[in-house]
């Protein structure tokens, strides 16, 4: 018979009813599905992009047989354009999307049938032409920040007892932060490398189109100084609290590598414009160093040092232009510098501009004002990049010296990898002929490395300890099995079901550290107390300091069915189900005493085992397999 859409509608809310009513039975721990879930999952990178830039738009669905994913993209103001993908064997589908000549922000939604509810998103574009106060501010920004952990890592290493290790540290930490204290004042001269090309933009809006992959670049890097202070800002709030005196160091030295990060990352603009603009000026300058010889990244020293070589002297004038221009090929050429990654996308933007535009006479003008604004770009960059030079090298030599000297005066510690995985498996409850259908399982696997720190001299027979696990996870699997005859199944009698199970990738190595805690959505950082007596250690798990991202860290179902009760129509499903995180496998498989092995110069504990715990409705079987030295295992 003719189905009209009224009845069609009806049919699948009926159906979805059905279907959240079967989960919701099944369920326990994950919250059943709306009947308005979208089927497909969607997002954009990047999120921001300039005029004509291409965006990559992706996700996960699952089409029938011969059916595409379909795109929608709505711009401000005009006609969306639909496009069409088809998702691969693992349900990952992915298309690109150039038509981006206005600026705004463009809605995307994407979705599989006509009756399925869409997934959202959006991305931005806009032209970065005006954006170099923002960039110079939050430079300026980040620049700010290296004082603040300075003063922290002191503070922290106010607490050690006095000895000449403190002492020396001390001093060291003194002269890094009578050096950061001039990195307030190389603002005004960062500012004076980017004035140039926002008053040539400015007074030549005719430069823009030549000029436009130079700000796009330039916003690039502000997004990574923001990054950075996000960073910096959380380290510094996860090491704020008092610990017990070798967590203090250990925690000082963590917090000090910060420092040179953060030079790395104010480097790059001002290599890029320094390099962009002897390009322009020297007309393509590609000098003596091949391609075969130029590594893909330089270091703020060897920046510095080119940059010290660029202006003879005469600076302001057209001859002090020249001269910087040939003292950049000559040092190039003598000693084979590496010229490093950012001047080696500034020489791309150059080497990509075409024939045409280099015949204009605006290429032309260009070229003559890049040759005048040459003296101040590279004087403005010289001054900066050798304080970001000297402060790199003083963080360096505190961060070595701490970690070799001042620690290994005080404090002792257990260090080693391990390895662990939980496989849980959830229950249904007994069905009509007895079975108890798994319904739904997983398995996690993580690996990382322990450390507990302990002094040196400790009063009383018991020695406390601090440390922590940190590492990420390596592996996750997913499988259901709601299409049981005893589950869906029984609802849909005859019905055909095509779905797909995919759990979430994991993004980490497991090298752990504090820094990679904050940035890997599976990666995690637990503190553990212990306690060492009698020849042996007491351990016990603490709450997380970060811990899987919980938003990543899910599984996706999707599926379509078509059976009777849906009149025939193809109906769509997506569905989540969670993790749980790294501190709740651990604290299952961790705490506990450990016997310390002796040996005649060193120290060690090991556990290698399986837990099952049982529960009504679920299993879940640990393994762990660890061992930590004292000194650490080689």
């Amino acid at each position: 018979m003719k189905v009209i859409p009224r009845q069609r509608s009806i049919a699948c809310r009926r159906f979805m009813v059905l279907a959240v009513g079967c989960l919701w039975h099944a369920s326990l721990y994950a919250q059943a599905p709306a009947p308005d879930d979208p089927t497909v999952t969607v997002a954009v990178s990047p999120t921001e992009s300039p005029p004509n830039g291409a965006v990559t738009i992706s996700g996960l669905g699952f089409p029938p047989p011969n059916g595409h994913v379909t795109v929608t993209v709505a711009p401000p103001g005009g006609a969306p354009t639909t496009l069409s993908a088809v998702a691969d064997s693992t349900g990952k589908y992915s298309v690109s999307f150039a038509k981006t000549q206005g600026t705004g922000t463009y809605q995307v939604s994407v979705r599989i049938g006509a009756k399925d509810a869409p997934a959202r998103t959006s991305f931005l574009i806009k032209t970065y032409l005006i954006d170099i106060d923002e960039d110079v501010a939050d430079n300026k920004a980040l620049l700010d920040e290296s004082n603040p952990v300075v003063k922290a890592v002191k503070q922290k290493i106010d607490d050690i007892p006095d000895s000449p290790a403190k002492t020396q540290l001390e001093e060291k930490l003194t002269e890094l932060q009578d050096e950061s204290q001039k990195l307030d004042a190389q603002s005004q001269q960062i500012a004076t490398v980017f004035q140039p090309f926002k008053d040539l933009v400015a007074q030549h809006p005719d430069q823009a189109p030549v000029l436009q992959p130079v700000f796009d670049h330039l916003n690039a890097l502000d997004q990574e100084t923001k990054k950075e202070r996000a960073t910096v800002a959380a380290e510094l709030a996860g090491s704020a609290a008092k610990g017990a005196q070798c967590d203090q160091i250990d925690h000082a030295t963590e917090a000090l590598k910060a420092v040179p990060d953060m030079m790395k990352v104010l480097v790059k603009p001002l290599d890029f414009l320094q390099a962009f603009a002897i390009d322009i000026a020297g007309n393509r300058v590609q000098s003596a160093v091949s391609d075969a010889n130029r590594p893909a990244a330089a270091t703020a020293a060897k920046a510095a040092k080119l940059a010290g070589k660029m202006l003879p002297g005469a600076a302001g004038s057209a001859e002090g232009a020249e001269g910087a221009l040939e003292s950049a090929k000559e040092s190039a050429t003598e000693n084979a510098i590496d010229l490093g990654s950012e001047s080696a996308t500034a020489e791309g933007i150059v080497e990509r501009i075409p024939e045409s535009v280099r015949a204009s006479t605006q290429y032309k003008f260009l070229v003559s004002e890049m040759k005048s604004y040459l003296p101040k770009i590279a004087g403005g960059a010289k001054g900066p990049q050798g304080v970001f030079e000297k402060v790199t090298t003083l963080a360096a030599d505190a961060i070595g010296y701490a970690n070799n000297s001042v620690f290994e005066k005080y404090c002792q510690k257990f260090e080693g990898p391990f390895t662990a995985t939980m496989t849980a498996h959830f229950y249904s409850k007994p069905l009509g002929d007895g079975r108890r259908v798994e319904w739904w399982g997983y398995t996690t696997a993580i690996k990382g490395h322990l450390i507990l720190r302990y002094p040196k001299v400790a009063e009383g027979k018991a020695v406390t300890l601090n440390g922590q696990l940190e590492g990420g996870a390596t592996k996750f699997t997913y499988h259901e099995n709601i299409w049981d005859a005893g589950l869906y199944g029984k609802m849909l009698p005859g019905a055909s079901v095509w779905k797909h199970d995919v759990p979430p990738f994991a993004t980490d190595d497991g090298s752990g550290g504090f820094e990679k805690s904050l940035l890997s959505p599976t990666s995690f950082f637990i503190p553990v107390t212990g306690q060492l007596d009698d020849g042996k250690i007491t351990l016990s798990i603490q709450d997380a300091r970060t811990d899987f991202n919980k938003d990543y860290t899910i599984a996706h179902t999707v599926f379509m069915v078509v059976a009777n009760r849906t009149l025939g129509i193809p109906i769509f499903g997506h569905f989540t189900l969670p993790y749980v995180g790294a501190q709740f496998i651990l604290s299952h498989v961790v705490k506990g005493d450990y016997a310390v092995a002796q040996a005649e110069e060193s120290m060690s504990i090991t556990r290698v085992d399986s837990k099952d715990y049982p529960g009504s409705g679920n299993d879940a079987v640990y393994t762990i397999n660890l061992k930590a030295c004292n000194p650490g295992c080689p």
